[in-house]
């Protein structure tokens, strides 16, 4: 008996800590953390709670042959510390990450809101570059124009309807809704070849125009590139124009198609020798002479120098406001390298600028997109200095000063997979799943109840205790309960029900064979037992081994639910052998034991008879 009391002390002592640990939601003890805003605080896959699903492919090639490389082990792990570090600290959660076969990464994000935010924090690269922009730069002769590529060359009055004046019939000029407001032009008739590719020219300086008008609008002073012609006829003429609208004709508009024709009409400005002169149509068709030839140059706007000053370089880097403003940025640290860089470059600049009244910028370039160009106002040799954009947020500048301080990825990556989880399906899963596993246990439990009387409400009592360990071992490890893992769980309230209908039977055949309560009992127990071992055993192997097929292939949905059953067994066999085998022999020492029909399916009568009989 004493021994009974010890289990069953024993009993109680789980049965308490169990209900504790799911009565409380959320369990914080100093690093130790578990819980949170779920049912019971339990950790809920996708499918329950809504979410990212997402497989990356690590990509290494060789930088000369462009074959792909093999991918260490080393690599793979410190790309899943990365990835794992970035998602911790921006408070999207926790993630479950999984390397898969040799270059494979599966990032599960559950009950995340804002998938796309957590897609740019993995996926970029946080490469940052800081280089010398150069204003003051020279023209590049465009080699692509030949002497071969020009038709003919003339100077004509255009209107801002695209027609030239001169080729206009009498009646459209004395027509009332007739434009005769004309600027003066060059109509440059180029070959099939010189056509198409002064089409692309224009559209390059059109672009730069957009980005130079862009850049102005946030405070940057960026000029555009321009076009150079060098005319030589009977005196040399050498013009600039910038690509402004190209799809528009007006008196602003420098360079347009005429019609659909290889012909283009470039506007002409005033010349770079006599800024404040105006060339007319009269005064060019002089200037050309007979035989005009042109060649055409390209001034860029700005120049970026590589100087090696990058994001390696970086000590520290954390969001912050500016101080007179209040706008949020992001506050930089260099190492000693950077320090000497910065301060060297800010320095060259600071220099130039006071000699030759040139304002060099730093061009602050993340992932290849410039976030801001600061001129220098003084040399800066302290190492510390400030990022700022126009359309930075304090959302936004947290999550850049993650990527910066976690530096860049150790390999590059591609999403190859991604499947997300709506949060409204997730809770219909999981409310669906609740009602399924309720009403299976309660159809064990009445079912063992009616059929097998006390020894049924035993192992009612012992399934009820089964399912509060589970669920407090789900908790405590945590296990992330999927809609395969709550499958898994309801068939091993089966097989935890199986373990006491063998022990059951065994022990009703002891009865038969004369046995008293408590010998039929402990006999029942210890001969059901090898079967229940083998039996359980075997259903161990099968979850083994799928839990590592479904690793290596990324099956998360196999292995949550191989993961779960496998617990469940493991736990079902202790409620068997040793909740239901305590309970039972507590039992067999009361006055109940005489009643041998309350203990038996059937035949109850006929075994008692017997027992009285001998």
């Amino acid at each position: 008996m004493r021994r009974n009391a010890r289990v069953l002390v024993i009993i109680a002592i789980i049965v308490a800590l169990c209900g504790t640990v799911l009565g409380i939601q959320e369990i914080k003890v100093r690093e130790f953390h578990r819980g949170g805003d779920t049912p019971l605080g339990l950790s809920l896959g996708l499918d329950l709670q809504g979410g990212s699903h997402l497989v990356y492919r690590a990509l290494l090639t060789d930088s000369e042959t462009g074959e792909e490389l093999d991918v260490s082990e080393n690599q793979m792990q410190s790309l899943s510390k990365t990835i794992e570090r970035r998602i911790n600290s921006s408070g999207l959660g926790e993630p479950i990450i999984q390397i898969l076969g040799n270059n494979r990464l599966l990032v599960q994000l559950p009950g995340i809101r804002d998938p796309g935010r957590a897609k740019t924090l993995i996926g970029e690269t946080a490469r940052l570059e800081f280089k010398h922009r150069y204003l003051d730069t020279d023209p590049i002769k465009l080699e692509s124009f030949q002497p071969e590529d020009i038709v003919s060359i003339t100077a004509e009055d255009v209107n801002s309807d695209g027609k030239i004046i001169s080729q206009l019939s009498t009646e459209e000029l004395s027509s009332p809704n007739a434009n005769i407001v004309s600027f003066p032009a060059l109509v440059v008739d180029f070959t099939e070849k010189g056509a198409e590719e002064f089409r692309q020219t224009a559209v390059t300086l059109a672009m730069s125009w957009v980005l130079a008008m862009d850049s102005t609008r946030k405070g940057n002073l960026l000029p555009p590139d321009r076009l150079g012609m060098t005319i030589k006829g009977s005196e040399e003429l050498r013009f600039q124009v910038a690509g402004d609208d190209i799809a528009r004709l007006d008196g602003e508009t420098l360079i347009a198609p005429l019609g659909t024709s290889t012909k283009f009409l470039i506007a002409l400005p005033a010349s770079e020798d006599q800024p404040a002169t105006v060339i007319n149509a009269d005064q060019a068709r002089e200037k050309l002479g007979l035989n005009p030839s042109i060649s055409f140059d390209i001034k860029k706007g700005y120049i970026d120098e590589d100087i090696g000053l990058t994001g390696d370089d970086l000590e520290n880097a954390y969001p912050s406001q500016h101080q007179g403003s209040g706008a949020p940025i992001v506050s930089i640290e260099f190492d000693d390298r950077g320090t000497k860089l910065f301060g060297e470059l800010t320095t060259e600049i600071y220099s130039k600028q006071q000699k030759t009244g040139f304002r060099d910028q730093i061009a602050i370039v993340l992932d290849g997109q410039e976030l801001i160009a600061p001129v220098v106002n003084s040399p800066i040799t302290a190492g510390t200095a400030i990022i700022q954009g126009g359309d930075f947020t304090l959302e936004r500048v947290k999550d850049l000063s993650l990527l910066l301080e976690s530096g860049r990825l150790p390999i590059p990556i591609e999403l190859i997979q991604e499947r997300d989880v709506d949060a409204i399906l997730g809770a219909d899963s999981l409310r669906k799943s609740v009602v399924a596993g309720a009403i299976g246990l309660l159809l064990v439990l009445l079912f063992m109840t009616l059929y097998y009387r006390i020894p049924g409400l035993v192992a009612s009592l012992a399934l009820v205790i089964y399912a509060l360990i589970v669920l407090t071992v789900f908790k405590i490890l945590p296990v992330t309960l999927t809609l395969s893992g709550v499958a898994a769980a309801i068939l091993s309230i089966g097989m935890a029900v199986d373990a006491n209908i063998l022990i059951f039977e065994r022990m009703k055949d002891e009865l038969r064979a004369g046995r008293t309560m408590l010998s039929a009992i402990n006999i029942g127990f210890n001969r059901a037992w090898p079967a229940i071992r083998d039996g359980n055993v075997s259903t161990l192997i099968t979850c083994a081994i799928l839990y590592w097929f479904s690793d290596q292939l990324g099956a998360t949905i196999v292995q949550g639910f191989a993961a779960t059953l496998a617990i469940g067994v493991l736990i079902s066999m202790f409620s068997a052998i040793v909740v239901s085998r305590t309970l039972m022999r507590v039992l067999a020492l009361t006055a109940l034991s005489r009643r041998v029909r309350l203990f038996v399916p059937s035949g109850g009568k006929d075994i008692a008879d017997r027992q009285s009989q001998s």
